[in-house]
């Protein structure tokens, strides 16, 4: 337990009036040469107890003591023989000097406790800044660490005030108009000023920036006495924490630019192939209506009805693969957006994988592809269009690369927690599976992307992967557990 000044004084108090008793009482107890030994051990004790000040007087007190009551002739302050009298200058120096030795080496090692202590708490003060994901948080921390610092001086305690662009710690404290104009100099001029600054010494306040290598983030302002705030010895410690509070907050700032421009070319990087992706798939179909289209036009005259119909309906044909592009490219911009809210009920596999089929028949395909669908599947919640545009897209790229006919063929089944949908044919397959990625050799572009939001909002998943045989497995899975039976 550490005592407070007033009773280390009073103890070191009764340690000299202690001395001065046996001094005094009983008579020859002490001889004339053991009693200056005892006089400078006690004055060297009580002088750690007492101010400096009070120690020299009563170590002077103690001599004058020693002199009345033990040196001839007693009870006088008289001093006969020389040697006596070199004596008590001898002791009453020595006792001088140790008294002031001591309170200089207890004042040092003060000091030093002190330096350590703000060491260590300048030391946690990092960790934290280093832990901490936004340093704006820990401002009633800071408030904390420099109240800590400010309160130890032994003087009336200042008001300390802190906040980013404006105060804002604590909330009680209300600022004239004075201290806002000093926050908005100390901001703009990222320097400290007020009292004992060098800058606007006209200020009674103390005005510190938190400050990092570009800008001041921050101010703390010190409200007190004007003649303690000129003589106060923690500035510097102060003015350390802040700095480390401003470079924090300064790699704050510049991990946030980072990740916006990460984000940024992410969003470049996804436009782009958005547009090359809308390009290429559209590039083929608008080839051939050309191509289709000149031919009609340059060489009608001389083209049979079989021909001319070939066109038309090749014309036709790829006329609907533009739709179907456009109608995809529209789908996934619309996915892609921010906060978007899908609608979904439940539905039945049964009824969507028969629209699916319904449109295909309007398209007039050479061959449509085999379907098995297992009994007693449960219904799905999910988005009925979106699913249908989904499987739409994976049968029309597989039957379009097909090598040989009927060779396409859709299975839906109940797995294991989720019911799957699973598109196969016997083309060319994929040159490289990658997954979650697809068949991108033989180009899905747009539509897988459109496939990829679709299953990412229902909270399934889509794989490609090698057919059993030959060819590419498109498979397409809704977990159960989001779904109702």
């Amino acid at each position: 337990m550490r005592l407070n000044p007033i009773s280390t004084g009073a103890l070191g108090f009764c340690l000299w009036a202690a001395m001065m008793l046996l001094i005094k009482y009983p008579q020859g107890l002490l001889s004339l040469s053991s009693a200056p030994v005892l006089l400078i051990l006690v004055s060297s004790i009580y002088s750690l107890l007492m101010p400096l000040g009070w120690s020299l007087a009563l170590s002077a007190l103690a001599v004058m003591m020693f002199n009345y009551e033990m040196v001839p002739p007693v009870h006088t302050f008289h001093v006969d023989l020389h040697e006596h009298g070199i004596l008590l200058i001898t002791v009453m120096g020595v006792s001088w000097l140790i008294t002031y030795l001591l309170r200089r080496q207890k004042q040092i090692a003060e000091r030093e406790r002190r330096l350590a202590r703000r060491t260590v708490q300048l030391m946690r003060w990092s960790e934290k800044l280093r832990e901490v994901d936004n340093p704006h948080t820990l401002l009633p921390v800071l408030h904390e660490l420099i109240t800590g610092l400010v309160g130890g001086v032994g003087f009336n305690q200042p008001a300390i005030v802190l906040g980013f662009q404006a105060l804002e710690y604590p909330h009680t404290f209300k600022t004239n108009s004075t201290q806002q104009e000093g926050v908005v100099a100390c901001l703009q001029d990222n320097k400290s000023l007020g009292c004992g600054t060098g800058r606007y010494e006209n200020l009674d306040d103390l005005y510190l920036p938190i400050r990092g290598k570009s800008r001041a983030y921050g101010v703390c302002l010190i409200v007190g006495n004007r003649a303690d705030l000129l003589e106060a010895s923690w500035v510097r410690d102060v003015q350390a924490l802040l700095d480390q509070m401003g470079l924090a907050c300064e790699r704050h700032d510049s991990m946030h630019r980072v990740q916006q421009a990460r984000e940024l070319a992410t969003n470049q990087k996804t436009r782009s192939l958005f547009l090359t992706s809308i390009a290429h798939d559209q590039r083929t179909p608008l080839a051939s209506i050309m191509t289709s289209a000149t031919a009609l036009l340059e060489q009608g005259d001389r083209l049979s009805k079989e021909e001319v119909r070939h066109y038309a309906d090749l014309i036709h044909a790829e006329s609907q693969q533009v739709t179907r592009l456009t109608d995809n490219t529209l789908t996934l911009a619309r996915l892609s957006g921010d906060q978007v809210l899908v609608p979904m009920q439940d539905e039945a596999v049964e009824d969507m994988v028969a629209s699916v089929f319904q449109r295909l028949r309007k398209r007039k395909p050479i061959h449509l592809p085999k379907v098995e669908v297992d009994v007693g599947l449960p219904l799905v919640h999910c988005n009925m269009v979106l699913v249908e545009q989904l499987l739409d897209n994976l049968i029309d790229n597989a039957m379009r690369h097909s090598g040989a006919p009927d060779s396409v063929s859709l299975k839906v089944l109940l797995g294991q927690d989720e019911v799957c949908f699973r598109v196969s044919d016997h083309g060319r397959g994929m040159q490289t599976v990658i997954p979650s990625q697809g068949d991108q050799f033989r180009g899905m572009g747009i539509g897988l992307q459109l496939c990829n939001a679709v299953a990412e909002i229902h909270h399934g998943r889509l794989d490609f992967s090698h057919g059993p045989e030959s060819g590419t497995l498109a498979t397409f899975c809704l977990p159960v557990a989001v779904n109702k039976k």
